[in-house]
């Protein structure tokens, strides 16, 4: 059977993007030219109203600030809209200002959307801060953000619940700063991207993220395919991920400082539905796959079981390795049941979710745990799920040498009150001063552009340009790709996905398939070429008749496809093998006839 995912499609969605959009509409910038930004792609119609090209390139002038006065709102249910900013000097910037005090309100996008070296202020000039930056509205529509910067947040950055089916997420090389909205955050708010869908292909590298709330929100839905590769998570209130149902997931080389730091209260946090079975969550996380998950209905039969790709835990590909995982000593007082009025050894909480009652109950998970039980567990009992290589806890945010402290004991008392009247605990009121100073690492100004080692610049052309620096002194290398753990470009590293994802995939093979070549003057297996791009042939070399069966393998030992089962006459044979996969990965293919068994490893790269 073959393996399905969306990034064969995702890919041609792009290349059509290009093909269908020769010429970009170039839109000028500066402060005589406020507003157009949203009228240029809103007014980009035909006289009915159809777009005029449905994959229009709209592009902002580099080193140049762009005014935006509405909304952009666009129906474009069959195309893409594409943002992008020309290189060549600081990244565009865009400034969400007001008009009349009426609030610019959230882009609604019917379309697929791909935003492209910008940098992107959530929090317009007065001060107001949307729950939703960017929604996607309708099925089969896809989301790209690469290479870009962007501040504050209040609910989610791009919201994806609206597109219910076909949805695919790529985020990568970009930052998301100072997403705790100060005092008024909740636990959960400040989330990159909110996709409580069946999500067939997911992507998310080379990021760094500053606190974050609920990252990536996901919830009681599958997600076929994921990624989650070389990213720094600094000072998250709550989990990087929420969701725990994966076909395939490699959540690898990540880099966690002080993640899932205000911890849990499992009487209410846990039994209140973060976690299917009322565990502690854990930064990391799988689950068993049921037919209560949302699902894309190709993975259920006539009757409404699971088809044989997900029915069986033997199905899933988890793969959680070379993560760092740290913790601040400046919240070892917090941790500690410094402001606590019950415990010596945890943090109080007086929360009464479902009628548990006022407790007070410890709050624990301090500093947030790794994985829970039920991972553990199955961890243990199942080859194909694996975690291995974790640093957790084994070392502090100062052993590592970061160029910036990234939480400063005046931040972390910020935050440790803050989180007490969180947690409801009696006369502990939240601090409303102190946040642009101590927690957030930018001025937390929508009136001014963060430039080069400036909050008051004239923007960015890359992230090391900012004034935190959130590179390490510490050789922390991952076991499977070689490359430093966590993002890269604090070091202006050059990234490479592909690779980076060959290499995981090569690490991940649990299966114990091995190359397995008998005597060339007896079989004769091989393909060319090998790496391959896109399509490989394959050739065997028999010296009698046989039956044969020829299969292709992933790294999991499972079929992706059987491309011959039939009889075949002495001799030599050949047959192509085009992936439905459009990222790099390692593939075995193996060949079983009458009076011998050959195994080949080869390599697609991307």
């Amino acid at each position: 059977m073959k393996m399905k995912t969306l990034l064969f499609a995702f890919a041609s969605l792009l290349i059509s993007t290009a093909l269908l959009a020769q010429d970009p509409i170039v839109i000028p910038g500066g402060a005589d030219n406020g507003g157009k930004l949203e009228t240029t792609i809103n007014g980009d119609t035909t006289a009915t109203g159809e777009r005029n090209n449905p994959n229009q390139v709209y592009e902002l002038e580099a080193g140049t600030f762009y005014l935006q006065h509405a909304a952009i709102n666009i129906n474009n249910p069959d195309g893409t809209l594409t943002i992008r900013g020309q290189e060549g000097a600081t990244k565009p910037v865009i400034l969400k200002q007001p008009l009349n005090e009426v609030a610019v309100g959230s882009n609604q996008i019917q379309s697929s959307l791909v935003l492209q070296n910008v940098q992107y202020h959530n929090m317009a000039t007065d001060g107001v801060l949307p729950w939703a930056l960017f929604s996607i509205n309708g099925d089969n529509h896809t989301l790209v953000v690469e290479d870009v910067l962007m501040e504050h947040s209040n609910g989610i950055l791009f919201n994806m619940n609206n597109v219910k089916a076909g949805c695919a997420i790529q985020i990568r090389n970009s930052y998301f700063r100072d997403m705790q909205n100060g005092s008024g955050s909740q636990w959960w708010s400040g989330r990159v991207i909110q996709c409580k869908v069946p999500v067939d292909n997911f992507i998310f590298e080379n990021n760094t993220i500053t606190g974050s709330g609920l990252t990536i929100l996901g919830q009681q839905c599958l997600f076929e395919y994921a990624e989650i590769n070389h990213n720094t998570f600094i000072n998250g209130r709550k989990y990087p991920a929420l969701n725990q149902y994966w076909k395939e997931v490699y959540f690898t080389n990540n880099l966690f400082v002080n993640s899932n730091w205000v911890g849990e209260d499992k009487e209410n946090v846990a039994t209140g539905g973060q976690d299917p079975d009322g565990l502690l969550h854990g930064i990391s996380g799988v689950d068993t796959v049921t037919t209560s998950v949302w699902m894309n209905p190709k993975f259920l039969t006539e009757d409404s079981t699971l088809t044989s790709e997900i029915d069986e835990i033997s199905d899933y590909i988890y793969y959680a390795a070379d993560n760092v995982a740290v913790s601040s000593a400046s919240l070892d007082n917090y941790y500690g049941g410094g402001l606590s009025p019950d415990w010596d050894d945890a943090p109080s909480s007086y929360l009464d979710w479902g009628g548990m009652g006022t407790g007070p109950w410890k709050v624990v998970s301090v500093p947030g745990i790794w994985a829970n039980e039920r991972t553990t567990a199955m961890v243990a009992d199942w080859d194909n799920l694996k975690d291995e290589n974790n640093s957790i806890y084994e070392y502090t945010t100062e052993e590592l040498g970061f160029g910036t402290e990234p939480l400063t004991q005046a931040g972390a008392d910020i935050l440790a009150v803050w989180n007490q009247a969180k947690w409801a605990v009696p006369d502990m009121a939240a601090p409303t001063e102190g946040w642009e100073d101590n927690v957030h690492f930018g001025d937390y100004d929508p009136n001014t552009i963060p430039g080069i080692e400036t909050e008051d610049g004239s923007g960015i052309s890359k992230i090391s340009d900012l004034l935190e620096d959130f590179s390490y002194t510490m050789d922390l290398k991952s076991k499977s790709d070689g490359l430093r753990i966590g993002a890269l470009h604090w070091n202006d590293e050059v990234f490479d996905a592909a690779a980076s994802m060959a290499a995981v995939k090569a690490a991940y093979a649990y299966t114990g398939i091995e190359e397995n070549v008998v005597s060339l003057s007896e079989l004769e297996l091989r393909n060319y070429p090998n790496p391959f791009t896109g399509t490989t042939t394959i050739a065997y070399k028999m010296t009698k008749d046989s039956h044969v069966n020829l299969s292709v393998y992933d790294v999991s030992g499972r079929i992706v496809e059987t491309l011959v089962d039939e009889a075949r006459t002495a001799g030599e044979h050949t047959v192509q093998f085009t992936p439905e996969f459009s990222s790099s990965s390692t593939y075995f293919i193996k060949i079983t006839t009458d009076y011998h068994t050959s195994t080949r490893k080869m390599m697609m790269l991307k």
